[in-house]
């Protein structure tokens, strides 16, 4: 049986690298058609075009097409990945500035950054999936789209009956680090994990022969035998945000070291220290756009120009190789173990069941199975009912437009020291996003 795939987002900076792990293993996932869809005709046709000549002078057998128009994308799709950013990583730098000058966290899936692409993206990702069901109603959508812990929230609560994956490479990526410091294969280890997206911690390290590996780790960072943690992603291991953020994860650890945190803890827990490094003159979103950006897109026109891609390379990192790896379980029904967001059902059994969790699951047929991971500590549950309650009313503000519920919300957020700078922020950000949130009264 064959498949078709489809690009939900097919425009993004981030395609490129799914892309050539799908031409390198299109046989093994029965994929017959690739359609990149976008909204942003200029984007989508851009890379569509350079997908359309890489893959065949590959020599692949994937049909590639590139379309703006979703009715017609969707139709007999298998399988969506979806990463979508509404208002473009243009309305990430605003987002980050207005916060960063006001002396609070910018990034963009934490604090107040993470909660204004939230109000962008909720509606139209609902919309999306309202379509998927009308159009293609068996097929499986795998989210990539940020910020996953909100967004995950959203997707569940509007449909709990979807064919929906919501997952984010970060956990594999930290365990890849963790597997090269102990000279490991990455699949001789078994992590155990519990959270929320971009908001959790590991509990053990299980090696090949059942011996846990966290205690070792914990007393090389105590002791100072390490200070960070060498990255497993080829596209970022030379970038410098990345090479602080590793090892600011590890100072975290020795501060916490309880549980391995995920990296993005450093937000919530050492926001002062954030900023010192923070400038709202050139942002992550500023980076971003004068980096990853203009240098894909800048190839892909060279490429079209020449009418060949036979002297260009894609590379396929983590990013690209975890989404569909997933894709590859839910075919063949392998039931590996991949961390995902699901509604927790009691897998942590202290916590809200109905409240969106990141926790590992198998992965088969049927979709995700979590495994049980029992009570937690209060520490880390204590963190986790104050930011799932501030996830929950971000929902909550989207979908009903409450100016209150989003004042709200924002308390909620750590990043936030007090109501008169939350108010401030959430005032600028609103003005920043005119056209672009739900309206607010």
């Amino acid at each position: 049986m064959s498949n078709k795939f489809v690009m939900v987002g097919g425009g993004s900076t981030q395609s490129p690298g799914i892309l050539e792990v799908l031409r390198k293993r299109a046989e093994e996932l029965n994929l017959s058609e690739l359609v990149l869809y976008d909204i942003d005709e200029e984007r989508v046709s851009l890379l569509g075009q350079y997908t359309e000549m890489y893959y065949k002078e590959l020599g692949s057998k994937v049909t590639v097409t590139y379309t703006t128009n979703i009715e017609e994308a969707l139709q007999g799709a298998d399988f969506l990945f979806m990463q979508i950013r509404p208002g473009l990583n243009k309305q990430r730098a605003i987002d980050e500035k207005i916060c960063l000058k006001n002396g609070v966290v910018g990034q963009e899936t934490c604090g107040l950054g993470g909660f204004s692409f939230a109000m962008r993206v909720i509606p139209a990702v609902l919309e999306i999936i309202r379509k998927v069901k009308d159009i293609c109603p068996n097929a499986w959508i795998l989210n990539y789209t940020n910020p996953e812990a909100i967004l995950s929230e959203a997707i569940y609560r509007e449909f709990p009956e979807a064919k929906v994956l919501c997952i984010c490479d970060m956990p594999i990526s930290i365990e890849g680090a963790i597997a090269s410091y102990f000279n490991k294969d990455l699949h001789d280890l078994t992590f155990k994990y519990f959270g929320m997206n971009h908001f959790g911690w590991w509990t053990n390290i299980i090696d090949e022969n059942g011996r846990d590996l966290l205690p070792v780790l914990r007393e090389d960072v105590v002791s100072g035998k390490i200070d960070t943690l060498l990255q497993s992603n080829d596209e970022t291991k030379e970038d410098q945000y990345w090479i602080d953020t590793y090892k600011q994860m590890v100072s975290l650890f020795k501060r916490f070291p309880e549980y391995f945190p995920n990296c993005y803890l450093q937000y919530y827990l050492t926001p002062d220290e954030m900023l010192e490094h923070d400038t709202p003159d050139f942002t992550r979103g500023d980076y971003v756009m004068q980096g990853r950006e203009k240098r894909i897109y800048d190839e892909c026109r060279r490429v079209i120009a020449a009418g060949t891609a036979k002297d260009s390379s894609l590379h396929a990192g983590v990013h690209g190789n975890y989404i569909v790896d997933i894709a590859y379980a839910i075919i063949h029904n392998t039931r590996e173990r991949f961390t995902v967001n699901k509604k927790n059902h009691g897998s942590i059994s202290n916590f809200d069941p109905e409240a969106v969790v990141e926790v590992p699951a198998y992965v088969g047929s049927m979709g995700a199975e979590t495994i049980t991971v029992g009570a937690i500590p209060t520490f880390q549950k204590g963190l986790m009912e104050m930011q799932k309650a501030y996830e929950k009313m971000t929902v909550d503000a989207a979908l009903s437009g409450s100016y209150q519920t989003a004042m709200e919300a924002v308390m909620l957020n750590k990043t936030i020291p007090n109501y008169t700078v939350g108010k401030k922020v959430l005032d600028e950000l609103y003005a920043a996003n005119k056209g672009l949130w739900p309206n607010l009264q």
